[in-house]
């Protein structure tokens, strides 16, 4: 239960979104009004960035030019955008691709992200925007899964449904707000309102050797776990970035995920009906999980504190069927990201073939969950199954 969005099968439907949590910037927790004494203290959250798919400030039929004076607006001021910081600096380089370099491709090697070079530079052009009303001197992040969600990187449905999400089309507002990873949190105590501190709490396996451990303790006699750490070494070793977001986790941190995400996307109306989905489940499932969903202070306050609570978590998608019957649950699944494929790759799979692709052409994503030959080829070769339009989840195809 950690980050982006299901296909028709019932597992991994909660996933997270982003690499875990290499980038993540320390910062914003929350804790509710009935006060504890340990961790964050409470802080007001930054607001979200006003967002348009109109030209403001950027020439809109010159991205060199408009890149560099991003580049001249920013300055000093730095963005955290999916893992990497995005600044005055960062923006001249961008705008300097190398003679005859295609732009997208100068992009997404420097940045080494999937990204959407027209809605990046829209994204720039309100963040320009931003920076003449006086918000320079805030801290903002733009974790991947929002980014993807916004269409400043590419998402899956764009590439698996024909459905592209488009910059500022749906959606007038974008959180710029830091989530803080469940480390920095201690656990939530019985009885506690929702919020940060229950992802500190039903704790899964965070570091490499953890995640895989727990893969095999989860079913000792299973192959998955050396053919998951075969895919991730090759990749490591010619470049890629590669993140293991998760592997094994409990029910109750898929069910806590699901509830918070499912906050995080209500509107107010919604929330009562949501809480008593959520405090049903609860007691049919058999988790007694002894959280308050209903925040003190109101239904706002209740939206506001399961949105904090997703970010914490870094879920970006779930369902109910996924949270009760995930296969993260029995070791059967993991949720692997791999960023910045080299231009050139060659695996070898442990049925013994050999499979060389050429992932350079200037339009490639060079993201392996945005891949459909690649994706197909580990499928076959590995034993994996992957959910399309689920960012990072892979299933085990053959130890059943």
């Amino acid at each position: 239960m950690t980050s982006s969005i299901p296909s028709e099968q019932i597992d991994g439907t909660l996933r997270t979104r982003s690499p875990r949590w290499a980038w993540w910037p320390l910062l914003m927790g929350w804790a509710s009004a009935t006060a504890f004494a340990e961790g964050p203290p409470p802080q007001e959250p930054i607001p979200p960035m006003a967002i348009d798919r109109v030209w403001t400030v950027l020439p809109a039929a010159d991205p060199l030019g408009a890149l560099r004076l991003a580049g001249d607006r920013m300055g000093s001021w730095s963005i955290e955008m999916a893992g990497v910081t995005i600044d005055g600096p960062t923006l001249h380089e961008l705008a300097s691709p190398r003679e005859g370099e295609p732009l997208t491709r100068h992009l997404r090697e420097t940045l080494g992200r999937p990204i959407d070079v027209e809605d990046f530079l829209y994204w720039l052009d309100d963040v320009a925007v931003a920076h003449q009303q006086g918000r320079h001197n805030e801290v903002w992040s733009v974790p991947s899964g929002r980014a993807r969600a916004a269409g400043i990187l590419i998402h899956p449905d764009g590439v698996f449904k024909s459905r592209p999400r488009v910059y500022g089309q749906s959606k007038t507002t974008l959180a710029v707000d830091p989530p803080s990873p469940p480390a920095t949190y201690p656990p939530a105590t019985d009885g506690e309102p929702l919020g940060p501190r229950w992802s500190a709490r039903f704790a899964h396996p965070e570091t490499r050797e953890q995640q895989l451990t727990a893969l095999h303790e989860a079913r000792p006699n299973a192959t998955f776990p050396s053919r998951v750490g075969a895919l991730v070494m090759q990749l490591e070793q010619q470049g890629a970035q590669v993140w293991i977001t998760s592997s094994v986790r409990s029910p109750e941190r898929g069910y806590l995920m699901w509830g918070a995400f499912l906050l995080s996307r209500a509107n107010e109306q919604e929330v009562p009906g949501i809480l008593d989905q959520l405090n049903g489940a609860n007691s049919s499932w058999g988790l007694h999980v002894p959280i308050l969903w209903r925040h003190p202070e109101g239904l706002k306050e209740t939206r506001e504190a399961g949105r904090q609570m997703a970010d914490a978590y870094d879920v970006v998608y779930a369902t109910e069927r996924g949270a009760r019957y995930s296969s993260h649950y029995t070791g059967k699944a993991v949720d692997l990201v791999a960023i910045n494929l080299p231009r050139t790759l060659r695996l070898i799979a442990p049925d013994g073939e050999i499979g060389a692709f050429d992932l350079s052409d200037e339009h490639h994503p060079r993201d392996l969950s945005l891949e459909p030959e690649l994706i197909a080829w580990i499928e076959d070769h590995f034993a994996f199954t992957k959910l399309r339009s689920d960012y990072p989840h892979w299933t085990d195809d053959r130890d059943r």
